[in-house]
């Protein structure tokens, strides 16, 4: 499927402008209506869609105040949608989402973890579970069952105690580095290396895990020699994903594929669209040229893919626009 000719300076990736590939459709065509008329269930990432450069949600896009994403939040809940993040933040972070946000589940970890909230008639219960993908069918440890954890020890931690991290960090010399912060399942790293080489060193791990790169970071902790673009990696069991994930919460849910949504700005996010009937690229994840082509290739073996034609947090209340119009009649 052709796409439209790309920037030709050699502009950063915050300066490039999005390509629209041919089939993929804006969240206000009409052609859209209909599908978006049929979504009970929006499943959206957070950084790079729904919020705002620097994690904010009072914020447009250019970091001016604004209460415009809390606004649609609202107005989407009121028309009785329900809006579930999916996201690579930790799990530490899921109960201040669901309270703040008043909304009933946060899926974690890049799909690893899913964090529940139920009011009934005042009474709140919270329940979490961890999805850990192909070590279901790997010992873990002596004397347990299959896929069954050592006592008082989370995913995260077995990944610490392996001694991959060490392992990973000596593969890529100054190029790969950890996020300090409390997680459940995944690791959170960041750098630039070479994916298949990553491979290669998972490949010879006791725990099957998969390094998944999460596209650009353009507000990184640190530089890397030689000017390299910084990229957001998580290492995570194998086999588990944001598809999966969704999945498993459209089953707890009885929802159809068709009742459901998803929205992202990354690789990542678009395999989401596998568990779902409509997917929605953000603006500035089509800057990348390979998010352009993994977009394209989906559209042109069948999937519907829309697009905002705003970044980040404008986009999202953009879609949401376009979902409420929908979802109004």
């Amino acid at each position: 499927m052709p796409l439209a000719s790309p920037p030709s300076d050699p502009a950063t990736p915050t300066e490039l402008l999005p390509v629209f590939p041919d089939g993929c459709l804006p969240v206000g065509a009409p052609k859209a209506r209909a599908l978006l008329a049929a979504v009970s269930v929006i499943y959206t990432d957070l950084d790079g869609t729904l919020l705002a450069p620097g994690g904010r949600l009072l914020a447009a896009h250019d970091g001016t105040p604004s209460a415009a994403t809390a606004s649609a939040l609202v107005a989407l809940k009121a028309s009785g949608i329900t809006v579930i993040p999916v996201t690579g933040r930790g799990a530490d972070q899921g109960s201040e989402f669901l309270r703040v946000m008043d909304l009933d589940c946060y899926i974690g970890e890049v799909g690893g973890y899913i964090l529940r909230r139920q009011d009934t008639q005042g009474a709140i219960t919270v329940t979490e579970s961890y999805v850990i993908g192909d070590w279901e069918r790997r010992q873990l440890a002596p004397g347990r069952a299959p896929g069954e954890l050592p006592a008082g020890v989370n995913p995260y931690e077995l990944i610490r105690q392996s001694g991959v991290i060490e392992r990973l960090s000596a593969a890529f010399p100054g190029m790969l580095f950890t996020y300090p912060s409390p997680r459940s399942v995944s690791w959170s790293l960041w750098g630039n290396v070479d994916s298949a080489t990553a491979a290669e060193v998972l490949a010879h791990e006791q725990l099957p895990l998969q390094l998944l790169d999460n596209g650009l970071l353009y507000h990184p902790p640190g530089a890397l020699p030689n000017g390299a673009p910084v990229h957001i990696y998580h290492l995570l069991p194998a086999g588990v994903t944001k598809r999966a994930a969704i999945a498993a919460d459209r089953a707890s849910r009885d929802l159809p594929a068709s009742g459901a949504l998803a929205i992202g700005d990354s690789a990542i996010d678009l395999e989401m669209s596998e568990a779902c009937g409509v997917f929605v690229m953000m603006a500035n994840g089509l800057r990348n040229p390979a998010v352009q082509q993994a977009v394209a290739e989906r559209v042109a073996a069948g999937q519907t893919i829309l697009h905002t034609t705003q970044p980040t947090t404008d986009g999202w209340v953009e879609f949401a626009h376009a979902q409420l119009d929908a979802t109004r009649g």
